[in-house]
């Protein structure tokens, strides 16, 4: 079972509409881009996972920093660095993606809602090494 522990949050307004609030399927706990308020393509323009979600040009509230619910794309181990793809769910990061996290549960199957820690407001390159820079 994945749980929420102590995160800071920021306010932006909506882009489109982010209100399914299903987990899993929904909009909730997946990455939101800071520049124009809609789902991320990516972990470089990502700014936060959607804690409370709106209509179109409504107040969301992101989650940035802490340790945050996010809903897998792929299967994902724990201790994995997190980036985001293009739907704004979270996979685990490759070469010449950008780490916003890491997964803190043992094992999260795609589709389901896991619990990693977040740092949006710095994020890592990860080298073709697999070293974060």
């Amino acid at each position: 079972m994945s749980v929420e522990g102590r995160y800071f949050t920021w306010t932006i307004a909506a882009g489109e509409d982010l209100d399914d609030l299903e987990p899993g399927t929904g909009h909730l706990f997946k990455a939101v881009a800071l520049d124009d308020g809609k789902i991320a393509a990516n972990g470089l323009e990502a700014g936060g996972i959607l804690l409370y979600g709106g209509k179109q040009d409504e107040h969301l509230t992101l989650g940035y920093a802490g340790i945050l619910k996010f809903t897998a794309g792929d299967a994902i181990s724990k201790g994995a660095r997190l980036s985001v793809a293009n739907s704004g769910y979270f996979t685990e990061a490759a070469s010449g993606g950008y780490v916003v996290g890491r997964c803190l549960d043992t094992a999260v199957v795609s589709g389901a809602v896991g619990t990693g820690a977040f740092n949006f407001a710095t994020v890592a390159y990860m080298g073709n090494s697999g070293e974060v820079a």
